[in-house]
C-alpha cells in the first residue's frame, strides 16, 4: 500500500475533523446539534453503511469467511483486555485508574474513525469486515467493558453490574439484520441499495466532524502536565500496534482482513469511554485526556504504523 495514499486519506480525514472543531468554536455547531447529529450517526447514517456493506460484499466467499471474522473479532477482544493489564503494570497505574485505562486499551474508536479509514483505504470490502468486528464491539462494550471500567471497584455482592438490555441497542440490531440479509442473500432493489449506499456515505464526513467537535469541546490546558498519559498514547498508538502485528499475520492469512485488523488495533480511544467513565463514577476527565492525544497522536501514528507493517 502507497503510504502517499494513507497519508492523503488521513489528511482529508483530520481536515473534515478540523471543520468540526472550527464549527464547533464558532457556535455553528452547538452541544444541542452535536448530540442530536450522534444520534442520526448512530441510528441512522451508520446502520445504513453497515447494511449497504454487507449487501454489497454478500457471495458465497464472504458467507464463508463470516464465522472467521467474527471469531477473529472475539478473538481480539479477549487477548486485548491482557495487553491493557500488561500497560497498566508497566506505567504504574494509581488503583482507581488501572479499570479506566485497561478499558481505554482494549476498546479503540471502531464507529467514529475505524469505518472513515476504513471505507477511505478498502472502499465497502474494509468496511464490511470493520462492521464485524464493530458487531463484536458493541456486544463487549456492554459486558466486558462494564467489568473493565468497574475494577477494582465492585457492588456488594462482589460482581460488578452489568445491564444486559443494554445489548439491545442500534448497533447491535443494525448488525443481526445485515447479518440476516446477507445469510439468506434477501434480494434488495436497486433504488433501496441507493438510498443505503448515500445515506451511508454521511457516515465519514458526519463521524469526523463530531470527532472535531469533541475535541473542541475539551479543555487544552487540563490535557497537559500528566506524564503518564503522554507515555500511555505512545505505547497505545504505536508500541501496541506495532507488537501486535507479527501475531495478527501469522493467524490471519487474508491480506485485506489482517489489515483491518491492525488499523481497527490502531484506532485511538473510543468516545465511549467518556460515556461510561461518567455513568460508573470513574475520571471522566482522565478519559476526555485518553481520547483527546490518542485521537491527535492517530493522525501521524496510523499512517506510521501501516508504512512499518503494510508498506
Amino acid at each position: 500500500m502507497s503510504i502517499t495514499v494513507v497519508l492523503l486519506q488521513m489528511i482529508k480525514l483530520f481536515l473534515i475533523m478540523c471543520v468540526g472543531y472550527f464549527l464547533y468554536k464558532v457556535k455553528m455547531l452547538d452541544d444541542h446539534t452535536r448530540v442530536h447529529l450522534t444520534k442520526i450517526l448512530l441510528y441512522v447514517t451508520t446502520p445504513a453503511l453497515i447494511i449497504h456493506s454487507f449487501i454489497e460484499n454478500a457471495g458465497a466467499e464472504k458467507r464463508d469467511m463470516l464465522g472467521e471474522l467474527f471469531i477473529i473479532a472475539a478473538a481480539m477482544y479477549i487477548l486485548l483486555p491482557v495487553a491493557g493489564l500488561i500497560i497498566t503494570f508497566v506505567l504504574r497505574v494509581k488503583k482507581p485508574l488501572q479499570g479506566l485505562y485497561m478499558f481505554m486499551t482494549v476498546f479503540s474508536n471502531v464507529g467514529f474513525m475505524g469505518f472513515p479509514v476504513a471505507d477511505a483505504l478498502y472502499g465497502t470490502e474494509g468496511v464490511f469486515y470493520a462492521a464485524v468486528f464493530n458487531c463484536v464491539f458493541n456486544i463487549c462494550v456492554f459486558t466486558m467493558g462494564v467489568v473493565l471500567i468497574n475494577y477494582p471497584k465492585e457492588n456488594d455482592n462482589g460482581v460488578p453490574v452489568l445491564n444486559l438490555k443494554k445489548l439491545l441497542n442500534p448497533g447491535i440490531l443494525c448488525c443481526f439484520v445485515s447479518v440476516i440479509i446477507f445469510l439468506l442473500e434477501i434480494p434488495v432493489p436497486g433504488v433501496i441499495m441507493e438510498v443505503f449506499e448515500s445515506v451511508g456515505g454521511l457516515t465519514s464526513p458526519l463521524a469526523m466532524m463530531l470527532v472535531g467537535a469533541s475535541l473542541a469541546m475539551m479543555n487544552i490546558r487540563e490535557m497537559l502536565g500528566d506524564i503518564r498519559i503522554y507515555i500511555y498514547t505512545f505505547i497505545r498508538q504505536l508500541v501496541l500496534p506495532l507488537l501486535s502485528w507479527p501475531v495478527i499475520r501469522y493467524f490471519i492469512h487474508n491480506d485485506t482482513v489482517a489489515a483491518i485488523t491492525l488499523i481497527l488495533v490502531a484506532m485511538p480511544v473510543a468516545n465511549t469511554a467518556v460515556l461510561f467513565a461518567t455513568e460508573y463514577k470513574r475520571d471522566e476527565k482522565m478519559a476526555a485526556k485518553g481520547i483527546f492525544l490518542t485521537t491527535l497522536a492517530a493522525i501521524i501514528t496510523i499512517p506510521a504504523v501501516i508504512w512499518l507493517c503494510l508498506g
